[in-house]
């Protein structure tokens, strides 16, 4: 039996170990455990190839440098998308700032740690990434920010110097902007190196105790406040207190020169603003408060550069300023439950009446309950943009719009009659993009009924559309209008490429014939002479191809800025490097795997795997 004095002792020894471990924390290194959200990839829903859940777990090529399907590769790369016809512009320029981001990655590790250290393994054409977030219990934290770059042919781990933060966390975002890489970029695997404090409470896998907790200890934010707040000096810090208060603020600072312009030209200036700019106006006085609330100044609103700090409230103020709305986008927004439904629905009723354009792109609050007030609120959208939302099951509603000249649901749960009765409904459609939408099971009768209704289709997107086949794309030979096809991955279609005879060809400029293994010299050979314009070409995988093709169309397409002839195996290094010389004004891309640049393409590559 122990003494009263070893008891005691004892006693000591746990307190004097556990101080012990808070002086000295423990350092861990984890990679990811899960990929939690995504703007594109290059691979499939239905295949492991090029996907962003290739990201979980330590390396699979690094140091080895080259294309790889083992790697997460996002849809675009360098400017060639934002040449193409398909293009969009930002509706509020001013707005993006010097740093535009073009995708994200959102990870998640095992366990909570206060980051130390963030290390991205680049294995293709690395510089891409811009920002590096953490997810905090009820925000987000910018970690690092930097400048694109492209550092040359060779993987990279990149472990930037990052922000030092008092709140722990297991969930990172990545920003990427590629218009400065060559070709796609390819990243292998991230660590987080970070410290686990001793008494820290360990919730594994999610933050809602923490959020519970969070919110019932912070004080009330009014209305207003919190959208100044997020647009004060440092919008990512979010520190400064800028509520408008009558006492706080009386006539305010002299305004010089200023107060020698009418109203009208100061809003004119103010409509050249990024909203942090705008904000920080409305701080001023009462005069340039009344101005920069004005709602002839949010005609067009632009939150996507913003989705790390717009919530609920920042709507409902927002919502008071917007009466001559016209355009909105509020892509990527709205993570972690920052914006629910309920508040998108309201907004939408008491500012949409008038709006023209519409981009929800990787938003999860879209649901059928916002589907259905965009149809009875919105009735003059033209533009509709819903990417990768994946949280609705009711798109035939969306059949009610009938003025649509866009409509972009790549990477939704789209079904055929939906896709179908929507295109039926809007015979002005223009822009579709209904790439790896696989709930789509019949993608002809998509091609069909836009052959047969709409007259004025510029581009449309069939990108891994597996069920489209040779006759839905005749199908499009209708259109004389259309400039950009992409039918990359549309293995159904790539028995033989004789529908390529069939296209109008007249104004074609882009043309993506991804891994269309049975096209050859011949069905190109009928194309090209009807296909003066062309600018972009993709014969990525396209094995039957050879030299002699390559060499006419280079002759013939004066106006070819882009050809990829990538896993094309009967084009060899040597004769890219001739025709580089002999054409330097055509981009001419040539993927490799650093192993031998002549090997065959992977079998994971070539065809999907149905895992």
């Amino acid at each position: 039996m122990q003494s009263a004095s070893d008891v005691i002792s004892s006693l000591f020894w746990f307190k004097d170990d556990a101080e012990k471990e808070d002086q000295e924390p423990q350092i861990i290194e984890q990679f990811v455990q899960n990929v939690e959200d995504f703007s594109s990839q290059y691979g499939s829903e239905i295949s492991v190839s090029y996907t962003a859940f290739n990201l979980r777990g330590p390396p699979s090529n690094f140091p080895d440098y080259g294309d790889y399907p083992q790697a997460f590769v996002m849809r675009t790369y360098g400017t060639w998308w934002d040449e193409a016809p398909s293009a969009q512009s930002d509706y509020v320029p001013q707005n993006s700032g010097p740093i535009a981001s073009q995708d994200y990655v959102e990870v998640s590790f095992e366990r909570t740690v206060y980051p130390m250290e963030v290390s991205v393994f680049e294995t293709y054409n690395p510089g891409a990434l811009v920002r590096i977030w953490a997810r905090g219990p009820s925000a987000w934290m910018l970690l690092w920010e930097g400048e694109p770059e492209f550092v040359g042919d060779t993987p990279r781990i990149f472990s930037p110097p990052i922000r030092q933060i008092n709140v722990p966390t297991r969930i990172l975002r990545l920003e990427f902007n590629h218009r400065l890489l060559p070709y796609y970029t390819e990243l292998d695997a991230v660590l987080l190196k970070g410290k686990e404090s001793s008494n820290l409470v360990r919730i594994k896998n999610n933050f809602s105790y923490s959020s519970l907790f969070y919110k019932k200890t912070q004080p009330a934010v009014e209305k207003g406040q919190l959208l100044n707040k997020i647009m004060a000096s440092n919008l990512h810090e979010a520190v400064m207190t800028v509520a408008l208060k009558n006492k706080e603020i009386d006539t305010g600072p002299p305004l010089g020169d200023f107060e020698r312009l009418p109203d009208e030209t100061i809003l004119c200036v103010m409509k050249y603003l990024d909203m942090q700019s705008l904000c920080r106006c409305a701080q001023i006085n009462r005069h340039f408060n009344r101005l920069a609330s004005d709602a002839i100044l949010y005609r067009k609103l632009d939150l996507r550069p913003y989705w790390h700090c717009i919530g609920s409230q920042v709507l409902m103020t927002l919502s008071m300023r917007c009466k001559f709305l016209k355009k909105l986008d509020l892509s990527w927004c709205g993570s972690h439950n920052m914006i629910q439904s309920h508040y998108i629905v309201n907004f939408l009723r008491d500012s949409g009446a008038q709006l023209t354009h519409l981009r929800m792109n990787c938003c999860k609050f879209v649901d059928d309950y916002v589907l259905r007030a965009v149809v009875e609120t919105c009735t003059q959208l033209q533009e509709l943009c819903l990417r990768s939302v994946t949280g609705c099951r009711d798109w035939m509603c969306l059949a009610a719009l009938t003025k649509l000249t866009r409509l972009d649901v790549y990477r939704t749960d789209i079904n055929t009659s939906a896709a179908v009765a929507i295109v039926r409904s809007n015979p002005g459609l223009e822009h579709l993009n209904v790439g790896s939408c696989k709930m789509i099971s019949a993608m002809d009768e998509v091609a069909m009924e836009l052959g047969s209704n709409c007259p004025g289709l510029i581009s449309v997107d069939f990108w891994k559309s597996y069920s489209l086949t040779a006759n839905g794309i005749r199908a499009l030979s209708r259109c004389q209008m259309l400039q950009e096809l992409d039918v990359g991955w549309c293995l159904q279609a790539a028995a033989s490429g004789e529908w390529m005879a069939w296209l109008a060809g007249g104004e074609l400029r882009k043309l993506f014939l991804g891994a269309l293994r049975g096209v050859c010299d011949r069905d190109l050979r009928s194309l090209v002479p009807r296909a003066p314009r062309l600018a972009q070409l993709d014969l990525l995988g396209v094995r039957a191809v050879t030299p002699d093709i390559c060499d006419a169309i280079l002759a013939e397409c004066l106006e070819l800025r882009l050809l990829d002839v990538s896993f094309c195996d009967q084009i060899h290094e040597s004769q890219v490097m001739l025709w580089r010389e002999q054409y330097p004004h055509v981009s001419i891309k040539r993927s490799f795997q650093s192993a031998n640049l002549n090997t065959a393409p992977s079998p994971l590559f070539l065809a999907p795997s149905l895992e």
